[in-house]
């Protein structure tokens, strides 16, 4: 039988390209024929590469498929890997595949597969190191103008002998800022009102990003590399320099298995990184960077003769907040009071939870201080140790402290347990301690400190008991004592609805004796308050005691404000911005200069940053927060004696790093669950008291009135009666405050 002609390249072309890739195996020299294999009979069949038709061809069908000869234009130069060796029969050339390649006869169909074996392809690599650098660097400029108040009036209703005088205290902030491209900054005036006078004090900051590293500033009467100062006082006149790196991290390798030639594109959270025409066999994606604290969804999407499809991973962020390698550093220079200075600081990671740390300042006057510290942090709890070195020079005379610190705490069990100490070198006597417990044994909630110095009666030691009675209320009895006096006392909550909190409590204090008398009095203290949630943006508040009664209310949302008026006093307290874009203007809280919008779902969260409240979540969980210092991270804690019902907390603190400028978004929801009651009734409407529902996920116990404590999501599951009977089949939908058995369970034999 006489070969079929070979479209494409020459067959002696192909043969010598193929010879090339895979020297013959067992062959004689020149590509000497093979007799046996030249001996099968030729057959025209359709050949399949990969799952790629390759049309037609004439192909010596061996008994043994592994024996196989086809023509070289089967194979394209990519795959010559799947070649064994080539071969001559009646003066036309043949490849025989190799035997790792698994060849399929389709008899009914007259095909002839070819599965992909990778292993003997080149494959490709794609290294996407740089396709950080082509990130976008910021949104659109934003500009506008920022805005807040803060007032405080003493004043006394009904006056009495000794009551301080009326008096009016103010702060006010108007300045006009934004952000565009590199540049930030803003100019503007505070306006003070103390001791009865008002001081004006202008103000203005600016700072632009040299690099994606490294920023510089500078300020006048603020804090330069802070953003916007908001209602904050300062007198700081100068410039600032702030660094950060290291929080790109590259993942080594991810593997695109490529059984034919195919167009490649590259994703990351949806961002083309890449294109390229890659070869069959496995394409390595190398060096794939991902931002340290977020995750990233890299996309591969690949076309190939056989259609589309889309590879996907998720690279998961680390939960070190500083990673190995990372750094954060800044360094200030300016007048402050009338003195001249300088101060630097900086962290740097370690990787596996630990980092260090070092500060450093000096004055024109003489004055110095150094300080450097290791601190360790993971879920559980953490580690720091710390020195501190101050030299300051008095009438003539340097002197020099040095301080060594640690600090700790883990969690034991529903404990968590930490402790403290101070050891100003030179002067024991000044050594602090202190220890701490605090431990959450559903329904009970037990908190425990003391602390101590080596010097006498310098002792305090203090404690609280809380029983909670489900989502309904609570009871806390606290007491506290230290030289010359104590402290009990008991307090309660009781929330009728979920939209109502009440609170009361009542304590007795040991005072010190009043003049003429040697015997310590015991004033007694009692109060009560009240809160209506109107919904999850504002509060309304009354609060009472012995001497005052007050109300007040507050709103978080596009605008932050809260206040309250009283028998004694009153207060208020602003904050906004006016933002112009391109769309108009818009109301939001801030400006967002260098700001961390904290997400955790939970309307309603007290949140603390530094150890200092900062404000509540708002109607979607979310708070802005800024004010951070250059060079430094800082730590997010929830205030969970203030926690909303219902809610269930995984850990109550992270270490955040915040950005250089501009705003980052911190995605927290997954540590917390929200809990909602619903009121469970049975098939007749009457409530399941006593009983429970059950699903996949869990379980839930209902009460004597059928209400129980439901995930805020979706939950389908049986409805069992106290004795465990089975009732329905239902599906507690989200906001759902009452469901009703409608579908009956499957019964045996239907």
């Amino acid at each position: 039988m006489r070969a079929a002609h070979l479209p494409g390249l020459s067959a002696a072309l192909w043969a010598a390209t193929l010879l090339w890739a895979a020297p013959p195996v067992g062959a004689q020299s020149g590509g000497s024929p093979e007799p046996a294999a030249c001996a099968a009979p030729e057959m025209l069949l359709e050949v399949v590469v990969g799952g790629a038709p390759r049309g037609a061809m004439p192909v010596r069908l061996g008994v043994d498929l592994a024996d196989t000869l086809v023509p070289p234009d089967v194979l394209r130069a990519a795959e010559a890997g799947y070649a064994a060796q080539t071969v001559s029969c009646d003066g036309q050339p043949f490849v025989r595949l190799s035997g790792q390649v698994t060849v399929t006869f389709d008899q009914p169909r007259q095909r002839l597969l070819i599965r992909p074996r990778l292993d003997r392809l080149q494959g490709d690599t794609l290294n996407l190191a740089g396709a950080a650098a082509g990130a976008p660097t910021g949104g659109q400029p934003v500009w506008g103008v920022e805005y807040g108040a803060d007032v405080q009036a003493t004043y006394a209703v009904t006056p009495a002998a000794g009551a301080p005088p009326a008096a009016l205290n103010a702060t006010v902030n108007a300045d006009v800022g934004g952000s565009g491209g590199a540049w930030s900054g803003s100019a503007g005036a505070l306006l003070e009102r103390s001791d009865g006078s008002w001081r004006a004090q202008p103000r203005a900051q600016v700072s632009v990003g040299v690099t994606d590293s490294v920023r510089v500033g500078a300020a006048w009467n603020a804090q330069p590399l802070e953003g916007s100062p908001g209602l904050s006082s300062s007198d700081f006149r100068g410039v600032a320099l702030g660094a950060q790196g290291g929080f790109t991290l590259l993942d080594p390798e991810r593997r695109v298995d490529l059984p034919l030639e195919a167009d490649v594109r590259v994703f990351l959270d949806g961002r083309e990184v890449a294109a390229r025409r890659a070869g069959p066999g496995v394409l390595r994606l190398v060096d794939i960077p991902h931002p340290a604290g977020a995750p990233l969804t890299v996309q591969v999407e690949v076309t190939d003769e056989t259609g589309v499809r889309v590879q996907e991973w998720v690279l998961e962020p680390d939960p070190d907040p500083l990673p190995r390698g990372a750094y954060l550093a800044a360094v200030r220079a300016g007048s402050s009071r009338g003195a001249w200075g300088a101060d630097v600081r900086g962290e740097y990671g370690l990787g596996r939870g630990w980092r260090v740390g070092a500060s450093g300042s000096a004055q024109l006057g003489g004055s110095l201080s150094a300080g450097a510290r290791v601190a360790y942090t993971d879920a559980r709890g953490g580690a720091q140790a710390s020195v501190q070195v101050t030299s300051a020079v008095t009438g003539g005379v340097r002197s020099t402290v040095t301080t060594l610190g640690l600090r700790g705490e883990t969690q034991v069990g529903a404990a968590r347990v930490s402790a403290f100490t101070v050891l100003p070198l030179g002067a024991w006597q000044d050594t602090q301690l202190g220890a701490a417990l605090n431990a959450n044994l559903d329904p009970w909630t037990l908190s425990v400190s003391a602390r101590t110095a080596l010097r006498r009666d310098t002792w305090s030691v203090e404690g609280s008991v809380t029983r909670t009675f489900d989502t309904v209320g609570s009871v806390t009895l606290s007491a506290a004592a230290q030289p010359g006096g104590w402290r009990l006392g008991v307090a309660g909550g009781y929330r009728p609805s979920p939209r109502w909190d009440l609170t009361g409590g009542v304590r007795a204090v040991q005072v010190p004796p009043a003049p003429g008398s040697e015997a310590p009095a015991v004033a007694w203290q009692a109060a009560a308050g009240a809160a209506f949630q109107v919904d999850t943006g504002n509060r309304l508040t009354a609060r009472v005691s012995r001497d005052d009664l007050a109300v007040g209310g507050s709103h978080v949302g596009r605008v932050l404000a809260s206040g309250e008026v009283g028998l004694r006093g009153a207060l208020a307290r602003v904050q906004g911005a006016v933002v112009a874009l391109p769309d108009g203007l818009s109301a939001q809280a801030t400006l967002g200069q260098r700001a961390v919008l904290l997400q955790t779902g939970v309307p309603g969260l007290s949140i603390l940053l530094g150890g200092v409240f900062v404000g509540r979540t708002d109607a979607a969980g979310s708070i802005l927060l800024s004010g951070f210092t250059p060079g430094e991270t800082a730590e997010v804690r929830v205030d969970l004696r203030d926690a909303p019902f219902g809610v269930q907390v995984g850990t109550d603190r992270r270490v955040i790093v915040p950005p250089q400028a501009g705003l980052t978004v911190l995605d927290w929801r997954a540590n917390f669950r929200v809990l909602r009651w619903v009121q469970v009734r049975g098939p007749d409407g009457t409530p399941v008291g006593n009983g429970s529902v059950v699903w996949s996920g869990g379980s839930v116990l209902l009460d004597d009135e059928g209400f129980g404590l439901f995930p805020a999501q979706v939950v389908r599951g049986e409805v069992r009666s106290a004795g465990d009977e089975v009732l329905c089949v239902l599906d507690v939908t989200p906001g759902a405050q009452e469901v009703r058995c409608g579908t009956p369970p499957d019964q045996p034999g239907q």
